[in-house]
């Protein structure tokens, strides 16, 4: 008979802040690539989370990935591409006299995704400042993240 109660190994959606961080890595990327690779780009992230779920299998049986969502990270991945320009131009506006050539690019790519978040993606700018700076604070510099909160701040 079977039990009702025991949980079933279906993989669980996965957070809006862990979409976020799939969003991140690949607007980091961009900036190794041409901008018609994204598709590329999407594709090689997607085989390499697949491997690394693989890897994770194998050494944790019980272990239970994340339905990652494809349509979510690849609609903002997009909709950031064709707000950069504007994005880009708050940035510069915003960071008084730093171009965008002389950020760090993981910042650039903490700011680009949480500029797009603020203006386009409808999210509390206290919560996307607060994200930004979690981004920040586990990829980025040491004090990288107050020069984020100092531009998101002025938004």
């Amino acid at each position: 008979m079977e039990d009702l109660h025991m949980p079933k190994k279906n993989k669980k959606l996965e957070t809006r802040s862990s979409t976020r961080t799939h969003v991140f890595n690949i607007v980091f990327q961009l900036e190794f690539f041409q901008k018609d690779e994204i598709q590329e780009i999407l594709n090689k992230y997607y085989e390499i989370l697949e491997i690394e779920e693989e890897i994770e299998k194998r050494k944790d049986e019980d272990f239970s990935p994340l339905k990652i969502n494809k349509n979510i990270i690849e609609r903002q991945v997009f909709d950031i591409l064709n707000h950069l320009e504007e994005i880009d131009k708050k940035i510069e506006t915003y960071s008084e006299n730093w171009h965008i050539s002389r950020i760090d690019k993981v910042d650039l790519a903490i700011l680009r995704l949480a500029i797009y978040e603020i203006l386009y993606d409808d999210i509390p700018q206290k919560v996307v400042i607060n994200e930004a700076i979690e981004l920040a604070k586990e990829y980025s510099s040491e004090k990288s993240y107050r020069f984020i909160n100092a531009i998101l701040a002025k938004i």
